[in-house]
Protein backbone atom coordinates (compact mmCIF):
# COMPACT_ATOMS: atom_id res chain seq x y z
CA UNK A 1 0.00 0.00 0.00
CA UNK A 2 1.14 3.53 -0.78
CA UNK A 3 0.13 6.14 1.79
CA UNK A 4 0.94 9.55 3.23
CA UNK A 5 -0.09 10.88 6.62
CA UNK A 6 -0.11 14.65 7.03
CA UNK A 7 -1.35 17.51 9.19
CA UNK A 8 -3.16 20.48 7.68
CA UNK A 9 -4.97 23.51 9.06
CA UNK A 10 -8.73 23.92 8.73
CA UNK A 11 -8.05 27.04 6.65
CA UNK A 12 -6.55 24.89 3.90
CA UNK A 13 -8.68 25.32 0.78
CA UNK A 14 -9.49 22.69 -1.85
CA UNK A 15 -7.07 24.05 -4.46
CA UNK A 16 -4.33 24.03 -1.85
CA UNK A 17 -5.15 20.46 -0.78
CA UNK A 18 -4.91 19.34 -4.40
CA UNK A 19 -1.35 20.66 -4.66
CA UNK A 20 -0.44 19.17 -1.28
CA UNK A 21 -1.61 15.71 -2.33
CA UNK A 22 0.20 16.05 -5.64
CA UNK A 23 3.44 17.02 -3.97
CA UNK A 24 3.32 14.57 -1.07
CA UNK A 25 2.39 11.64 -3.28
CA UNK A 26 4.96 12.53 -5.93
CA UNK A 27 2.65 13.30 -8.83
CA UNK A 28 3.56 16.01 -11.36
CA UNK A 29 0.18 17.75 -11.75
CA UNK A 30 -0.10 16.86 -15.44
CA UNK A 31 -3.71 15.66 -15.49
CA UNK A 32 -7.20 16.58 -14.33
CA UNK A 33 -8.49 15.73 -10.87
CA UNK A 34 -11.62 15.76 -8.73
CA UNK A 35 -12.50 15.53 -5.04
CA UNK A 36 -15.74 13.75 -4.03
CA UNK A 37 -16.80 15.12 -0.62
CA UNK A 38 -20.31 14.63 0.79
CA UNK A 39 -21.69 13.96 -2.70
CA UNK A 40 -20.22 17.14 -4.19
CA UNK A 41 -17.40 17.36 -6.74
CA UNK A 42 -14.64 19.91 -6.16
CA UNK A 43 -11.52 20.73 -8.13
CA UNK A 44 -9.57 23.28 -10.11
CA UNK A 45 -11.25 24.00 -13.45
CA UNK A 46 -8.63 24.15 -16.19
CA UNK A 47 -9.42 25.31 -19.72
CA UNK A 48 -10.85 22.43 -21.71
CA UNK A 49 -11.39 20.34 -18.57
CA UNK A 50 -14.15 19.76 -16.05
CA UNK A 51 -16.20 22.69 -14.76
CA UNK A 52 -16.90 22.87 -11.02
CA UNK A 53 -19.68 24.79 -9.36
CA UNK A 54 -17.56 26.18 -6.52
CA UNK A 55 -14.33 28.16 -6.55
CA UNK A 56 -11.80 25.73 -4.97
CA UNK A 57 -9.90 28.59 -3.35
CA UNK A 58 -13.03 29.55 -1.40
CA UNK A 59 -13.91 26.10 -0.04
CA UNK A 60 -12.02 25.42 3.18
CA UNK A 61 -11.53 22.00 4.75
CA UNK A 62 -12.55 23.28 8.16
CA UNK A 63 -15.96 24.33 6.83
CA UNK A 64 -16.92 20.91 5.43
CA UNK A 65 -17.98 19.41 8.75
CA UNK A 66 -15.49 16.55 8.60
CA UNK A 67 -14.96 14.50 11.74
CA UNK A 68 -12.52 11.79 12.80
CA UNK A 69 -13.24 8.65 10.82
CA UNK A 70 -14.80 10.44 7.84
CA UNK A 71 -13.50 9.61 4.38
CA UNK A 72 -13.60 11.22 0.96
CA UNK A 73 -11.92 10.54 -2.36
CA UNK A 74 -9.48 12.31 -4.64
CA UNK A 75 -9.15 11.03 -8.20
CA UNK A 76 -6.18 12.02 -10.33
CA UNK A 77 -5.74 11.35 -14.06
CA UNK A 78 -9.09 10.24 -15.41
CA UNK A 79 -7.34 7.93 -17.87
CA UNK A 80 -5.11 6.00 -15.46
CA UNK A 81 -7.71 6.66 -12.74
CA UNK A 82 -5.68 6.91 -9.56
CA UNK A 83 -8.21 6.93 -6.74
CA UNK A 84 -6.90 8.14 -3.38
CA UNK A 85 -8.87 7.57 -0.20
CA UNK A 86 -8.49 10.50 2.20
CA UNK A 87 -9.26 9.52 5.79
CA UNK A 88 -9.64 12.04 8.61
CA UNK A 89 -7.82 10.54 11.60
CA UNK A 90 -8.16 13.41 14.05
CA UNK A 91 -9.66 16.89 14.30
CA UNK A 92 -8.11 19.19 16.90
CA UNK A 93 -7.28 22.82 17.57
CA UNK A 94 -4.38 24.27 15.62
CA UNK A 95 -1.15 23.29 17.31
CA UNK A 96 1.06 26.05 18.76
CA UNK A 97 3.81 26.94 16.30
CA UNK A 98 1.97 25.54 13.27
CA UNK A 99 3.35 27.23 10.14
CA UNK A 100 2.38 25.01 7.23
CA UNK A 101 1.29 21.43 6.45
CA UNK A 102 3.73 18.71 7.40
CA UNK A 103 4.01 15.07 6.41
CA UNK A 104 4.25 12.82 9.47
CA UNK A 105 4.52 9.42 7.79
CA UNK A 106 4.48 7.69 4.43
CA UNK A 107 5.22 4.44 2.70
CA UNK A 108 6.44 3.59 -0.80
CA UNK A 109 7.03 5.80 -3.81
CA UNK A 110 4.40 7.24 -6.10
CA UNK A 111 3.91 5.45 -9.44
CA UNK A 112 5.34 7.18 -12.52
CA UNK A 113 2.99 9.41 -14.50
CA UNK A 114 1.16 7.76 -17.43
CA UNK A 115 2.15 4.24 -16.42
CA UNK A 116 -1.39 3.03 -17.16
CA UNK A 117 -3.11 2.75 -13.80
CA UNK A 118 -2.87 0.48 -10.72
CA UNK A 119 -2.82 -2.90 -12.48
CA UNK A 120 -0.49 -1.71 -15.22
CA UNK A 121 1.85 -0.36 -12.53
CA UNK A 122 2.04 -3.77 -10.86
CA UNK A 123 2.99 -5.35 -14.18
CA UNK A 124 5.48 -2.54 -14.84
CA UNK A 125 7.26 -3.18 -11.52
CA UNK A 126 7.69 -6.83 -12.47
CA UNK A 127 9.08 -5.68 -15.80
CA UNK A 128 11.46 -3.27 -14.06
CA UNK A 129 12.75 -5.98 -11.71
CA UNK A 130 13.26 -8.43 -14.59
CA UNK A 131 15.07 -5.81 -16.67
CA UNK A 132 17.41 -4.86 -13.81
CA UNK A 133 18.10 -8.52 -13.06
CA UNK A 134 18.89 -9.26 -16.71
CA UNK A 135 21.05 -6.15 -17.06
CA UNK A 136 23.10 -6.98 -13.96
CA UNK A 137 23.51 -10.55 -15.16
CA UNK A 138 24.87 -9.30 -18.49
CA UNK A 139 27.26 -6.91 -16.71
CA UNK A 140 28.61 -9.68 -14.46
CA UNK A 141 29.04 -12.01 -17.43
CA UNK A 142 30.94 -9.31 -19.33
CA UNK A 143 33.22 -8.69 -16.35
CA UNK A 144 33.96 -12.40 -16.02
CA UNK A 145 34.84 -12.50 -19.72
CA UNK A 146 36.86 -9.29 -19.39
CA UNK A 147 34.63 -7.56 -21.91
CA UNK A 148 33.02 -4.13 -21.97
CA UNK A 149 29.33 -4.53 -21.02
CA UNK A 150 26.94 -3.85 -23.90
CA UNK A 151 24.10 -2.00 -22.16
CA UNK A 152 20.97 -1.24 -24.16
CA UNK A 153 19.56 1.46 -21.89
CA UNK A 154 17.50 3.09 -24.63
CA UNK A 155 15.18 0.10 -24.88
CA UNK A 156 13.91 0.48 -21.31
CA UNK A 157 11.29 2.98 -20.06
CA UNK A 158 12.95 6.15 -18.73
CA UNK A 159 11.89 5.47 -15.14
CA UNK A 160 13.44 1.99 -14.87
CA UNK A 161 16.79 3.44 -13.77
CA UNK A 162 15.49 5.97 -11.24
CA UNK A 163 12.23 4.61 -9.79
CA UNK A 164 12.61 3.03 -6.34
CA UNK A 165 9.15 1.75 -5.54
CA UNK A 166 9.78 1.02 -1.85
CA UNK A 167 11.39 4.36 -0.96
CA UNK A 168 9.74 7.41 0.60
CA UNK A 169 11.84 10.22 2.11
CA UNK A 170 9.80 12.08 4.73
CA UNK A 171 12.57 14.55 5.58
CA UNK A 172 13.02 15.54 1.94
CA UNK A 173 9.26 15.92 1.58
CA UNK A 174 8.96 18.29 4.52
CA UNK A 175 11.85 20.38 3.24
CA UNK A 176 9.98 20.71 -0.07
CA UNK A 177 6.76 21.68 1.71
CA UNK A 178 8.62 24.41 3.58
CA UNK A 179 9.83 25.81 0.25
CA UNK A 180 6.35 25.58 -1.24
CA UNK A 181 4.86 27.69 1.51
CA UNK A 182 7.31 30.47 0.89
CA UNK A 183 5.23 31.05 -2.28
CA UNK A 184 1.83 30.84 -0.65
CA UNK A 185 1.34 34.59 -0.90
CA UNK A 186 1.02 34.27 -4.68
CA UNK A 187 -2.65 33.36 -5.12
CA UNK A 188 -2.12 32.44 -8.77
CA UNK A 189 0.19 29.62 -7.75
CA UNK A 190 -2.67 27.43 -6.53
CA UNK A 191 -4.22 27.44 -10.01
CA UNK A 192 -1.11 26.50 -11.93
CA UNK A 193 -0.63 23.28 -13.85
CA UNK A 194 2.82 21.78 -13.70
CA UNK A 195 5.32 19.92 -11.58
CA UNK A 196 7.13 20.64 -8.33
CA UNK A 197 10.76 19.86 -9.17
CA UNK A 198 11.85 23.35 -8.07
CA UNK A 199 11.02 22.47 -4.46
CA UNK A 200 13.09 19.30 -4.28
CA UNK A 201 16.87 19.28 -3.99
CA UNK A 202 18.56 16.65 -6.13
Amino acid sequence: MIFRRFIIDGNTHIAELHHLIQMMMGWENQHLHVFHIWGVDYGIAYEGGTYYRDDPSEIFIGDLGLRAGDKFSYIYDFGDYWKHEIRVEKVENTRPGYRHPICTAGRRACPPEDVGGPYAYQDALIGQFSWIQETLSNVLESIENREVPDLDLDSAPWWYLKHRSEVFDKKKMNQALAKLYQKKGDGKFWRTLGGYDAYFDD
